[in-house]
């Protein structure tokens, strides 16, 4: 995950690995990322941060998981960022646990 600053009104935006651009929750702006460098051959392998505690446990089973970003778009109640905060979910349970890409189920407002 990467930390860039929208285009349009500077707002810090946590961009999911692999997307070409993001749309700020904010101002609406849409910001274009240049792509990527050649990946390295040993990301996806699971490393202890420090800090973090015990790495997580080896996969076993069929692992599931259903992320929701609602928005309650058109809502005097409506929520800013979700939909960016559900794919950062996507992006760490793939690759921090190891969660295989068609378990995991995306629930959003669209």
């Amino acid at each position: 995950m990467t930390l860039i600053d929208c285009s349009g009104c500077r707002t810090p935006l946590q961009l999911p690995h692999g997307a070409p651009c993001i749309r700020c929750a904010i101002c609406g702006a849409i910001t274009h990322v240049a792509p990527a460098p050649p990946a390295d051959p040993n990301r996806g392998t699971v490393q202890p941060a420090p800090g973090w505690g015990p790495p997580p446990p080896p996969v076993h089973g069929r692992k599931r998981a259903v992320v929701c970003g609602i928005s309650y778009r058109y809502s005097r109640h409506e929520l800013k960022g979700c939909i960016n905060d559900a794919k950062c979910m996507r992006h760490l349970l793939m690759t921090r646990f190891n969660f295989p890409d068609d378990s995991i189920i995306m629930l959003n407002g669209r």
